[in-house]
């Protein structure tokens, strides 16, 4: 799936992270994390590429199929001795051309820092507590966001759909016509009211540390 390449793409710069590998139908990404070294995205739901990299998953290398059936490939996930994560996220896109840009209200204030192909938006309250925020890759005409979030004390104001706003008007500037980012069970309804679509179901699953797993070069250099 070319959609899953091009969140990819921006999502591990906003990460900090290196062009991932790519095996066919595999992307290998290392997030280097503690629980979280290394993550393979597929790029087809096929059944039998999930039962063949499930061989490679442990407590450290994690799993993530991107589908139109999430609860069918969870199931077999789980078939294969994964432990699939309850949440199952959701890979949404949207055309910028047509994404809300609200004002910014009173209180808060608006800022928007730029580093390379990165942007980042804060809102702040006068005494500079950082109320909401989230941040961008912009890779050629896409823009992938990531990292939106609105602390608590601040929720139900208007404030997350200000910041993709912001977002969608820098990637505006910078010559973006597309969105996307991996949307949490919970962001999905902002950005649906945003004007953002569903693309494809993304479920995560790890493996126990104490099963035995196959070698993960042999497993991705596999067909």
């Amino acid at each position: 799936m070319d959609t899953v390449r091009r969140w990819m793409a921006g999502w591990r710069l906003c990460r900090g992270l290196e062009q991932p590998l790519e095996y066919d139908d595999v992307l290998l990404a290392h997030l280097g994390l503690p629980g979280r070294e290394r993550e393979m995205f597929t790029l087809t739901d096929d059944p039998a590429l999930i039962d063949r990299l499930a061989a490679a998953v442990t407590e450290t290398t994690w799993l993530t199929v991107t589908t139109q059936y999430g609860d069918a490939a969870a199931a077999r996930m789980g078939a294969a001795g994964l432990q699939p994560f309850a949440e199952q996220k959701v890979l949404m896109s949207t055309a910028l051309r047509n994404h809300p840009q609200p004002a910014t209200p009173p209180p808060y204030q608006l800022s928007v820092q730029t580093d390379g192909p990165l942007d980042r938006v804060q809102l702040q309250t006068p005494d500079g507590t950082v109320a909401a925020r989230g941040m961008m890759a912009t890779v050629g005409t896409d823009a992938v966001m990531h990292d939106i979030h609105t602390d608590p004390d601040h929720r139900r104001r208007g404030l997350g759909s200000v910041v993709m706003g912001a977002l969608s008007r820098r990637a505006l500037e910078r010559g973006a016509d597309s969105a996307l980012l991996m949307a949490t069970e919970v962001g999905v309804q902002l950005y649906r009211s945003l004007g953002w679509l569903p693309e494809a179901t993304m479920v995560t699953a790890s493996g126990s540390a104490s099963a035995v797993r196959s070698d993960l070069g042999a497993v991705l250099a596999s067909r």
